[in-house]
């Protein structure tokens, strides 16, 4: 027996006692043809907070393209995210476990609600995803998850200085922070950072061995770590 691709949004759209319906999808810019075919869902969390999910909308737009070649009517679908990167040691941190339920919850109201056809979900951190796959789990209708793609590098507006020249990422701020916290409580866990050429006696926690201080593979002579966290992002 043939699937109905339409076997949710035509009980929503389609006979007389849907012209309600029908009329304010119309007043959106939907027509009696797009209408007549199934409709797709296209859910992201662009938000004007962070990078992380800052591409959404350009790539739902492509989404879009492509669910309209397929022969669907695509309807994008907006929800909210959380960065705990930026919200990290504030009252503000206490949200972002909380944001992937609402991001699911808030999907999943749309999608059943408005009696999708099929869900195409885009998702962009650590948080939008899993809260993206939750919700296609939740929904017995086909649908697919998409990742935006990792934060691009940046570089400094300064003129001097050890991160002028180059490109740099989140965890060259991360690895900067390090080391000033490292200056300044002369902590030996973080000081590692810190010490550049001189050996560094830490212990790798679990192994029991000595490890030393190197430069990074990138033969910058500026970035330093700790063997334990030796890796290129």
């Amino acid at each position: 027996m043939a699937v109905d691709p339409r076997h949710n949004s035509r009980k929503l759209l389609e006979g007389p006692d849907r012209v309600v319906a029908r009329a304010m999808m119309k007043a959106v810019g939907f027509t009696d043809e797009s209408l007549a075919k199934p409709q797709i869902g296209i859910a992201h969390c662009w938000i004007g907070t962070m990078p992380c999910n800052w591409n959404h909308r350009e790539l739902a737009a492509c989404a879009a393209e492509g669910v309209r070649a397929a022969g669907g009517t695509p309807i994008e679908v907006n929800t909210i995210a959380i960065n705990d990167g930026i919200t990290t040691g504030t009252e503000g941190m206490k949200t972002s476990l909380v944001s992937r339920e609402i991001i699911a919850d808030s999907i999943e109201l749309v999608a059943r609600g408005h009696m999708f056809d099929g869900l195409l979900t885009i998702a962009g951190c650590d948080k939008t995803i899993p809260a993206m796959a939750m919700v296609l789990g939740r929904l017995n209708i086909p649908g697919v998850m998409l990742y935006g793609g990792s934060i691009a590098s940046g570089h400094t507006v300064g003129q001097g200085g050890m991160f002028c020249g180059r490109n740099l990422t989140i965890q060259d701020i991360y690895e900067a922070a390090c080391r000033k916290a490292s200056q300044r409580r002369r902590d030996p866990a973080l000081s590692c950072y810190a010490t550049e050429f001189r050996k560094c006696n830490h212990r790798r926690a679990g192994d029991g061995r000595i490890h030393e201080c190197r430069p990074s593979p990138s033969g910058d002579g500026q970035r330093f770590r700790h063997p334990a966290f030796d890796r290129r992002l």
